[in-house]
């Protein structure tokens, strides 16, 4: 992969997490997961201005009381949906790590996507 081809999104090696890639035919298999995950056409559809859930997973588990805890759930809110690529700011304060801040700038494609908030 050339430099213009670099790979947009975070990876557990070069960043410290990477976010869960959630496929339409494994969505049942996510036990983790507690609400239905959207339909394609909604996460693909996703504009500026929406709210969505992203599966962050971590390089390092953090211990919080004797358990480890190496995925968080957090929000982003979308920037722009140009070139295929989502580019959003974390709206969360992450509880299981200090790789990433409030505000912080991500890219994530749709499958990445676990839940929609429209503010409806």
């Amino acid at each position: 992969m050339s430099e213009e081809e670099k790979y947009p999104y975070a990876t557990l090696e070069n960043d410290g997490y990477e976010l869960d890639l959630i496929e339409a035919e494994n969505r049942q298999k996510q036990g983790f997961l507690e609400e239905p995950i959207p339909a394609d056409d909604e996460r693909f559809a996703v504009e500026e201005g929406d709210i969505v859930k992203l599966v962050f997973h971590y390089a390092k588990p953090f211990k919080v009381e004797g358990k480890s805890h190496s995925l968080e759930h957090m929000w982003a809110v979308v920037t722009n949906t140009d070139d295929g690529i989502i580019v959003g700011y974390l709206d969360n304060q992450p509880q299981y790590t200090k790789l990433l801040t409030p505000g912080q700038e991500i890219n994530f494609h749709p499958e990445h996507i676990i839940a929609i908030w429209r503010g409806e």
